[in-house]
């Protein structure tokens, strides 16, 4: 159809049963290429013909001007000219617009996390639950705006928390960078940033005071006789309907895990993932002694090249007392400390710790706050910090620094045995 295309004519181009082309020629301001592609719809769209067979769509007819598709069919003549690979550049738009957050998270970086991250597990998961607003999103995408919202939401958990969550976001993200499946994104300075008083408050170290400690321990004591009291209750029902009994809990034997597991937290410091695939190969009573490959320590001398050790700890009195219960009780199962439901790990105590916690009348501790309290009776008792390190396993001293300023009187008390205790 040989007509010039105008501003006036455009409008009045009218919809056939198949689809057809009104090419810009004639006229002074025609440009060699441009054309109008009218559908049967009546859906108009604006192309230019970069080469035979070959054409670069502009946009929508009813919402561009014809000076607009003039200009911008000039400018990509001119850049295909240039050798511009309109193709390549429609594929990586493609792929920029498939890789949401939600894609590579359950993608590629699912893989790289389980295979180098000791806290996989837990940073997936907080990732998908804080994050869940921006999940669909192309990473590219994810702004300042939405570190804001997010932010605003988690305005009530601890400056650590956020920091930590942040640090997971940008982890992704910089991994998808360095993997070439982006070529950048928008927070490299998006920093958590709290007050002077804010700050201080991090800096604490939450662990249990000596009263806290009695309190608890009465707590496991009153949970574990309630649910033996529960299951002669339910023994005695069972007796009465003559059904089948339920197994007694002697008053020699723990009630369930969660006594166990606390004290053995409290007496080794071991984070709960390596308390809940602590299995009995990898304690030795007689010797009186866990010897376990750490989760993380195992990751950091992974990632250095390093050969895997298993950390050898002693145990105390009291854990060596505890694990020797556990063992008359469950040794048949391969874990210390097996799911009730599966006879596996378990998998997670949060409910019935909090609950503890709560009848213990203990307020801002987690169980982790166990491997603190660890740390810090070591430290107040005046063990010395590489030893403490030890303990701990942390793989690097700085870590365990944290701790120092628990004990002030070692200071002194080095003095003293340098250069005397009297004046």
């Amino acid at each position: 159809m040989a007509a010039t295309l105008t501003e006036k004519t455009i409008p009045k181009l009218a919809p056939k049963t198949s689809a057809y082309e009104v090419r810009d020629n004639g006229g002074k301001s025609s440009v060699k290429g441009l054309l109008v592609r009218v559908q049967p719809s009546g859906r108009k769209t604006f192309y230019v013909e970069i080469s035979r067979g070959k054409r670069e769509r502009i946009g929508d007819a009813s919402q561009l001007t014809l000076a607009f598709a003039r200009e911008r069919a000039k400018e990509i003549t001119g850049m295909a000219a240039g050798g511009h690979d309109f193709q390549a550049e429609r594929r990586q738009k493609k792929v920029l617009k498939d890789s949401t957050l939600r894609s590579y998270l359950e993608g590629p970086f699912k893989v790289h996390a389980q295979a180098n991250i000791a806290s996989h597990k837990d940073m997936l998961a907080r990732i998908g639950k804080v994050f869940d607003h921006i999940l669909d999103k192309p990473m590219t995408d994810i702004s300042e705006l939405d570190m804001a919202k997010w932010r605003r939401e988690r305005s009530k958990v601890s400056l650590e928390t956020q920091r930590r969550e942040l640090s997971y976001l940008k982890a992704v993200l910089n991994h998808a960078v360095n993997n070439k499946m982006i070529p950048g994104h928008q927070l490299g300075q998006v920093r958590v940033k709290g007050t002077l008083k804010q700050n201080e408050g991090e800096a604490k170290v939450r662990f249990l005071s000596d009263a806290e400690e009695k309190r608890l321990r009465s707590a496991l004591d009153t949970r574990e006789q309630e649910l033996r009291d529960a299951r002669d209750r339910m023994r005695a029902w069972q007796r009465e309907r003559g059904k089948a009994l339920s197994p007694a809990i002697p008053a020699d034997h723990y009630a369930d895990h969660l006594k166990p597991l606390t004290l053995v937290a409290l007496n080794t410091g071991l984070r709960r993932g390596d308390l809940f695939s602590l299995k009995w190969e990898h304690v030795d009573l007689e010797r009186r002694q866990i010897r376990k490959i750490i989760g993380k320590t195992s990751h950091a001398r992974r990632k250095a090249g390093k050969k895997l050790e298993p950390a050898v700890l002693p145990l105390s009195a009291e854990a060596h007392k505890v694990l020797e219960q556990c063992y008359k009780q469950r040794g048949d199962s391969a874990y210390v400390f097996p799911s009730p439901i599966s006879n596996g790990p378990l998998t997670d105590v949060k409910k019935g710790f909090e609950a503890v916690l709560n009848d213990a009348n203990i307020k801002g501790f987690r169980f982790h706050d166990l491997r603190h309290t660890f740390a810090s009776r070591l430290v107040m008792a005046g063990v010395d910090i590489n030893t403490v390190r030890e303990l701990m396993t942390h793989s690097d001293i700085k870590m365990t620094l944290v701790y120092a300023h628990l004990s002030p009187d070692h200071k002194a008390a080095a003095l003293d045995r340098a250069f005397g205790g009297e004046s």
